[in-house]
């Protein structure tokens, strides 16, 4: 039998290190009668079985799914399969959403930023919007959006709060999407468009931009909530976790806390 590794919550995983002899995958037969055995003694004391493949064990996938473990997750190089043991088993979802950022950056002089992306083959020229990207893997809101900003358009700017969030369900590869838009003061305003997909980038004037037919309903929108309504701003909570570096938590602005003015004069 394998090794029970047992989570919190009834179920019992098997982990690549034990699916490979020195560094090879386990040969076909061992691992099919292990793994049968492992299912018959632990079918009344776990509600799951995960079982975690990486590349070298590519080799084993066949046998899991014909002894009844189906796809849940793939990572990198690493594939999580699972198996339930109980007819009422609870089978958490894998993730089911992407994340996205969009950055309403101010000038000192109380402009907004706003980029133009280079079309696709065979597209029209689009329209100027909020720049900003996907975030990645571990990485923070804030810490995302300025990252993206820089990397659109050369420009260093401090995040500062959170406006609002768009979500739908019309992400890549079938998963549905959160779009967090974040409020940013930039320290430089020298503009260098990235080349590999951004064709023009420009500060406008609050006004200029909600008179331009051709911008987004949306992003008019955002920039109008902006000047007209309060943000959340980031708090930290002491004892929340083990580390402030650990999470995000965005909150209306309490008293005394500083909050940047927006000049548009």
């Amino acid at each position: 039998m394998f090794k029970a590794v047992v989570n919190p919550y009834g179920g019992c995983s098997i982990g690549p290190e034990q699916l490979l002899l020195a560094g090879e995958p386990l040969p076909l037969a061992v691992f099919r009668s292990r793994l049968a055995d492992s299912i018959g003694n632990w079918q009344s004391q776990y509600q799951l079985i995960w079982l975690e493949l990486n590349a070298a064990c590519a080799t084993l996938i066949a046998e899991a799914l014909a002894q009844g473990f189906s796809y849940h997750h793939c990572q990198g190089d690493s594939l999580m399969l699972v198996k339930k043991l109980k007819n009422d088993s609870y089978l958490p979802l894998a993730a089911t959403h992407s994340i996205g950022v969009g950055a309403l950056v101010w000038s000192p002089s109380g402009q907004v930023l706003m980029v133009k992306e280079l079309p696709l083959a065979g597209q029209k020229p689009g329209y100027f919007k909020l720049p900003g990207g996907m975030v990645e893997p571990k990485e923070h809101l804030a810490r995302a959006v300025v990252r993206e900003v820089l990397e659109e358009t050369g420009v260093v700017a401090s995040f500062h709060s959170v406006l609002g969030m768009r979500h739908h369900h019309q992400g890549q590869f079938g998963a549905s999407n959160l779009y967090i838009v974040c409020q940013l003061f930039a320290t430089t305003t020298a503009l260098t468009p990235a080349a590999n997909e951004i064709a023009e980038v420009r500060w406008f004037d609050v006004e200029t931009y909600l008179k331009d037919e051709n911008a987004s309903l949306y992003n008019k929108l955002i920039l109008k909530s902006a000047v007209c309504q309060p943000q959340l701003v980031a708090h930290q909570v002491q004892g929340y976790m083990k580390s402030a570096a650990d999470y995000e938590i965005f909150l209306p602005a309490l008293a005394g806390d500083e909050v940047p003015k927006i000049d548009l004069s």
